[in-house]
């Protein structure tokens, strides 16, 4: 649906030359909502503007529907365009027109009839659950309400791509919530693929299919969101996923254990599917010569899948510590936590 091919992205001023993306591959499936996360100045938010070449990028190939975007005509493009809508962060909405208007905007801007836009804003109005605000003005709707105003409009030509360049970053946790929701049944009901940036990996989590993770203009990591949850291997992409996993444990904590005392190991032990329901620590406390010490523990959704993370301390002889070690290990996933925390 949307392949980039070695994509760079370079500005030159004042005799200087950024590179704000640096030769990205990625292929995102019909379908699929596929979130790029990264921190402010990664590249992600000049990634997604390439997609409908509002920046054209310097090297390689965009791809949508196998068309090659920088070997298009002006009309070409125009006729790609229209099946890309996008909402912004901010919304973008016309302040001086109503919420019919502001939907309907980019219907007028096509030639649309005026009873056709008619229909087509009122069902989308419905769609988005703002039949009753057709003729407030931005400044009477709420920051929610104005972001599915956002939606609404970019839905009005039918888009075959959703792009969303942080468009929950404005919005309170609950509000979030309900436009996550909305962009779910968008995909569902409208059958339309969504790239979605942001730097939440709460949303990342909630909504996506698959991630990529951007720092210094580079995709450093990407998968599926269960894949890169259980298994992060990037320190950036570590850090984005304690954002939402909060299982680090504090400083105080981790120099009692690491004091000089009694040996004992720290150990974090990934659950997945079936191994979420195996009573684990009771089994080893019963078959081997170890204290265990609970200290961190939680079971969470990914992808309609189970997945518990575990810290645990086992206390006594580096023989029966190195043994329970063993046979975790051959029923989860299980790394050793060092003094640093990792």
């Amino acid at each position: 649906m949307i392949d980039f091919q070695h994509v760079t992205k370079k500005y030159t001023t004042n005799d200087k030359t950024i590179t704000a993306v640096n030769d990205v591959n990625l292929v995102v499936q019909r379908g699929e909502i596929f979130g790029v996360i990264g921190f402010s100045g990664a590249g992600k938010s000049t990634l997604i503007r390439c997609v409908n070449l509002l920046e054209r990028p310097t090297e390689g190939k965009i791809l949508v529907n196998q068309k090659d975007l920088l070997t298009l005509s002006q009309k070409e493009l125009r006729d790609v365009r229209r099946k890309i809508g996008m909402i912004f962060q901010h919304f973008n909405l016309l302040e001086s027109k109503t919420v019919f208007h502001n939907v309907g905007f980019p219907l007028s801007l096509a030639g649309v009839p005026k009873q056709e836009i008619k229909r087509k804003v009122e069902s989308l109005l419905e769609f988005v659950g703002l039949a009753d605000k057709a003729n407030h003005y931005p400044e009477q709707l709420s920051g929610g309400q104005k972001q599915r105003v956002g939606i609404a409009r970019a839905l009005a030509t039918d888009p075959e791509i959703l792009l969303c360049d942080e468009a929950t970053s404005a919005l309170d946790p609950q509000t979030t919530s309900s436009i996550l929701d909305l962009l779910r049944k968008v995909r569902e009901e409208y059958h339309i693929t969504i790239l979605m940036i942001t730097h939440e990996m709460q949303v990342i989590k909630e909504i996506c299919d698959k991630v990529a993770v951007m720092e210094n203009g580079k995709v450093i990591e990407e998968g599926t969101i269960f894949d890169v949850f259980s298994n992060p291997k990037q320190q950036t992409t570590r850090n984005f996923v304690k954002t939402v996993m909060n299982d680090e444990l504090p400083a105080s904590v981790l120099e009692k254990i690491y004091h000089p005392k009694d040996n004992s190991k720290v150990y974090r032990l990934i659950f997945v599917e079936d191994s979420t329901e195996i009573p684990l620590i009771s089994e080893v406390a019963k078959k081997f010569d170890v204290h265990t010490n609970i200290l961190f523990g939680q079971i969470i959704e990914l992808q309609h899948q189970p997945f518990g993370n575990l810290i645990v301390e086992l206390q006594g002889a580096t023989v029966e510590i190195e043994a329970a070690y063993e046979y975790m290990k051959q029923r989860v996933s299980i790394e050793e936590v060092k003094e640093n925390g990792y």
